[in-house]
């Protein structure tokens, strides 16, 4: 049986588990370990569905053939994110006034993992109705980064990323609207990935035109994340952004030639808060990993009015969310979400009107700016990993933000223009904590960019400071066999 899936990709596992040199249900047994070991320390895993997820490993085992691998076969353990509903398991949003809910069955994106025979572990922490900058909640409390456990894991799939980079599950599924998948990502060192919207078609949004809220993967590596994303990827006749799923998502990752792209950096994309020593972090990355492609020159797209234009547009969200939801429960939404509702309660019609145009026109400059690269990349995050205890980054180099995502635009930013994004891992910075980048495509184009982060990934392996980091897992054993004792 294997002592531990760290050193595996999810990749790696599904072809010996084809082969029969491990079984489905082995496997299981070995996350269910990693769980025992750490999870009290990161409580990245709030709900365990260990029952459910022994008799599917066991029907895996029992079942699979050669023929039966000809359909989507993705038999490994996935944590799911606390938002989406698992049937007989607790849909909490992390809070209180949800903690009894459960669901009585799968929701789509839970349904279509099981088509391919996923196997699911369990449910990751979020914040409190997913909404927040660290993964923290009154309810299942704050989730560690299994790199240093005082520092938040991001957020809001932060319990999705903890789990993965500790090893207690290859995979994990989330969504994200303002950075949940990538900023995550970033801080514990993995891969996360913002698809196109309608990639993954989903009954999920309230708001059924949101352009904002996007499903998708969180692993190891790009090629694990294109492994997820083809399982999840699926049309949806109540979405209107749905697409029909592209072939080329269902073909493992491949590697491109680097020395053919055309590849634009930008620190900050124009606008966003960057810290000086993010700032400088990327700038020394970059230069080990620039001379890679056919060209490596500063650019981006047109986000100069991207702040005025998220957040109005996020308010009439939270808004549509969580106004009914406030008739019912009144101030037990919380803070965070009852102070949203007031700013959005203030936005005049002409504001709102000048927001559509603006998105409308952001979205027209990013689908320009790719017909002249192929990527662009940027930090993956304006600061590292911060203190649990700081709600989040409000003061960056000497200056204080009121708005507790302004810390968070270079994510965002890339959100406006509806274009995919994935974070991968791009080694660790002075402090010896993760650093990522972002890579950013045209629209529609998710293959591609999954096959160049892999490709990139690939030959970050041959330079030295740019590898994949991980956590130092017995470290995190022992300092909580000292608090037990």
């Amino acid at each position: 049986m294997l002592e531990s899936i760290l050193g595996y990709t999810a990749t790696d596992l599904v072809q010996l588990i084809e082969k029969k040199k491990i079984s489905s249900f082995e496997l299981l047994q070995t996350c269910i370990k990693q769980y025992e070991k750490f999870n009290s320390s990161l409580n990245a895993i709030v709900e365990t569905n260990f029952d459910d997820a022994i008799k599917c490993s066991q029907d895996i085992d029992r079942n699979f053939t050669k023929k039966s691998n000809l359909m989507p076969f993705l038999p490994l353990p996935v944590g799911v994110k606390d938002l989406n509903d698992v049937k007989g398991l607790k849909t909490t949003y992390g809070s209180l006034l949800f903690k009894d809910n459960l669901a009585s069955r799968d929701d789509d994106i839970v349904a279509q993992l099981r088509k391919a025979s996923t196997v699911i572990f369990g449910k990751t922490n979020v914040p409190e109705h997913g909404f927040g900058a660290t993964t923290t909640n009154p309810l299942q409390g704050t989730t560690a980064n299994p790199f240093d456990r005082t520092l938040s894991a991001g957020a809001s799939t932060g319990g999705g990323a903890s789990a993965v980079a500790s090893g207690i599950v290859p995979l994990a599924t989330g969504s994200d609207f303002a950075g949940s998948l990538r900023t995550p990502a970033a801080f514990c060192g993995i891969a996360g990935m913002r698809p196109s919207n309608g990639i993954v078609g989903t009954n999920r949004r309230s708001n059924i035109w949101s352009p904002f809220d996007v499903e998708g993967p969180l692993a190891k590596t790009a090629a694990d994340c294109k492994l997820l994303l083809g399982i999840m990827a699926k049309s949806c006749s109540v979405d209107p952004f749905s697409k029909p799923i592209d072939d080329e998502l269902l073909k493992p990752a491949r590697k491109l030639d680097l020395k053919k792209l055309k590849v634009a950096f930008s620190c900050d994309l124009g606008f966003a808060v960057m810290s000086s020593f993010y700032r400088s972090t990327f700038l020394s990355k970059l230069e080990k990993f620039a001379g890679l492609f056919a060209s490596c020159d500063p650019g981006c797209m047109d986000l100069s009015k991207a702040y005025s234009t998220f957040m109005t547009l996020r308010s009439i969200g939270f808004l549509g969310d969580f106004g009914p939801m406030e008739m019912e429960f009144g101030t037990e939404l919380g803070e965070v979400i009852l102070k949203e509702l007031e700013l959005a309660r203030k936005l005049s019609s002409e504001k709102i009107a000048q927001a559509f145009l603006d998105h409308s026109q952001i979205v027209r400059s990013g689908d320009e700016f790719f017909n002249h690269v192929d990527l662009l990349i940027t930090p993956a995050s304006s600061v590292p990993p911060f203190k649990h205890e700081s709600k989040y980054p409000s003061e960056i180099d000497g200056k204080h933000y009121e708005g507790y995502l302004d810390w968070e635009a270079v994510s965002w930013g890339v959100t406006l223009t509806q274009c995919p994004a994935v974070v991968i891992s791009c080694g660790k910075d002075e402090n010896g904590l993760p650093f990522g980048i972002q890579i950013i495509a045209k629209q529609y184009k998710d293959a591609f960019l999954l096959d160049a982060a892999h490709s990139i990934e690939t030959a970050f392996l041959g330079i030295e400071g740019l590898e994949r980091p991980r956590p130092n897992l017995e470290k995190l054993a022992a300092i909580e066999a000292t608090t037990l004792n």
